[in-house]
């Protein structure tokens, strides 16, 4: 169903808080197209939590992370969850604390920091909907302000091949400390650009998102979901007749080495 936002807040709609298995089963009714992108937020949408904490923490107990960095960091950590600390700045100290880092050893710092503790985090919930939407010929794609050194062994264990996240620059091998953030604006615009390169709508496209941070992209897409929602964007979202899910489970669907 396409959702004409405009409209949808003149008739100001009735909420449409949705149970999961009711939702996932109209999902599975629904027909097959293989023009429909679904695009997925990572931090608090796939996982529980933030994957940039994860990144840091094991920086800290690999020794590329001083304790005197890790307390800066925490303060930082600790302001943007409570809204007094900016996504940029967020982004700028931990980048600036890694400049010099050979690549390939920042690509194994976030898999480690996947496998000693995101992989636990991922919602059972976030792994059903991708597969369903995939059997329904839908194209996935990871669309995050995390890294890619965060991001991808996150949707290469969730099946996801396509990924569209902040870039880090990266001269003779090593992190230069200059980033490309895919956040806010920046995020829809990415969005945009890759629904026009493989020729299909944005109306038809799914997104399922925690945050009023992604409010640019969930505007867009004919399809916006309020996924694990802040009360900020459930707010938004009750107003504006938008889907909201909840998921509670993690980690159940893949075993875990101690």
């Amino acid at each position: 169903m396409r959702l004409n936002l405009p409209d949808q807040l003149k008739r100001a709609p009735a909420p449409r808080r949705a149970d999961f298995a009711g939702y996932v089963a109209d999902l599975r009714k629904s027909p097959e197209r293989d023009d429909v992108v679904v695009y997925f937020d990572l931090d608090r949408t796939l996982i529980s939590g933030y994957s940039i904490t994860a990144l840091a923490l094991e920086a800290l107990w690999s020794g590329y992370l001083s304790p005197r960095q890790v307390l800066t960091h925490a303060g930082i950590f600790l302001g943007y969850g409570l809204g007094r600390v900016d996504y940029h700045d967020l982004l700028t100290s931990t980048v600036q604390s890694l400049i010099g880092l050979p690549e390939e050893e920042m690509i194994e710092l976030g898999q480690n920091a996947f496998d000693n503790r995101l992989a636990p985090l991922i919602f059972d919930e976030a792994r059903i909907l991708i597969d369903v939407h995939k059997e329904k010929g839908h194209e996935v794609v990871m669309m995050t302000s995390a890294t890619r050194y965060q991001a991808e062994p996150v949707a290469h264990d969730l099946g996801i091949d396509n990924l569209c996240c902040t870039e880090l620059e990266i001269v003779a091998g090593r992190l230069s400390g200059i980033a490309q953030p895919c956040y806010g604006e920046s995020k829809r615009i990415a969005a945009v650009r890759y629904a026009f390169d493989r020729q299909v709508a944005l109306d038809n496209a799914f997104f399922y998102s925690d945050s009023c941070e992604d409010l640019p992209l969930l505007e867009a897409v004919g399809r916006p979901v309020a996924a694990n929602a802040k009360s900020t964007l459930a707010k938004v979202a009750e107003a504006k007749g938008w889907t909201q899910l909840a998921f509670v489970t993690q980690g159940e669907s893949r075993p875990i080495a101690a």
